[in-house]
């Protein structure tokens, strides 16, 4: 997905590749926070056709979290098969803290999965920062150099 998003194309490189953002974009009519959103296009992991990512971005001082989906698009691009909110609500945070310092990590807690959504290796790169995820089941997650991995392992309470 980052090096995906750094071409100017975005992963849409030839007449089906730019259908599949299109057919995304109709899919989520609706689902967008009202933000900035850059369409990125890999292939599914499955072989069966494209993820499209809908990637939030602000302003040059801001990190958006979370508010991010993700559209399973069919192999010939004209068909939204899944959609996925990567999020359950939009997060956008400023880069540095307060008098310009610059923010040792970003932070963040997850809702919708206990391992943190792909987006977020995507963010640390883009943003240049390890960032840490707390997820619904206790865990301490950071994302740093392109990895996940948990830092701290809570074990669940007895009768959860």
């Amino acid at each position: 997905m980052t090096r995906a998003s750094k071409q100017p194309d975005r992963g849409a490189s030839n007449a089906v590749r730019k259908r599949a953002p299109q057919t995304a974009i109709a899919a989520l009519n609706g689902k967008l926070y009202n933000i900035h959103y850059d369409y990125v296009v890999v292939d599914d992991p499955d072989g069966s056709g494209f993820l499209v990512y809908a990637l939030g971005g602000k302003s040059s001082g801001e990190v958006v979290l979370a508010g991010h989906f993700r559209v399973t698009v069919s192999a010939d691009g004209e068909k939204a098969e899944r959609i996925d909110a990567l999020s359950r609500s939009l997060n956008v945070v400023p880069k540095q803290g307060p008098n310009g310092a610059k923010t040792a990590a970003l932070c963040m807690v997850q809702l919708v999965s206990n391992v943190p959504v792909e987006t977020f290796i995507y963010l640390s790169n883009l943003n240049h920062a390890p960032i840490v995820i707390g997820p619904p089941d206790r865990n301490i997650w950071e994302v740093k150099d392109g990895k996940m991995q948990i830092v701290r392992n809570r074990p669940s309470a007895p009768g959860r």
